[in-house]
């Protein structure tokens, strides 16, 4: 159903499909799965202390 969805939206607005990526869900809520990682670890008794990656 929900290729049938896909086409309908594409052929209607005449727009070519783009395939975001198997990641793109992960990278649009990075923020939030971050934070529930961190939940989930703290409710485990971790200690979690967050550092951004450096660049190379």
């Amino acid at each position: 159903m929900k290729i049938m969805t896909i086409a309908y939206h594409l052929l209607t607005r005449q727009e070519d499909y783009k395939d975001l990526g198997a990641d793109y869900f992960e990278k649009r809520h990075q923020d939030a799965i971050v934070r529930q990682t961190v939940r989930k670890l703290e409710n485990l008794g971790f200690t979690v202390t967050l550092a951004t990656p450096e660049a190379s």
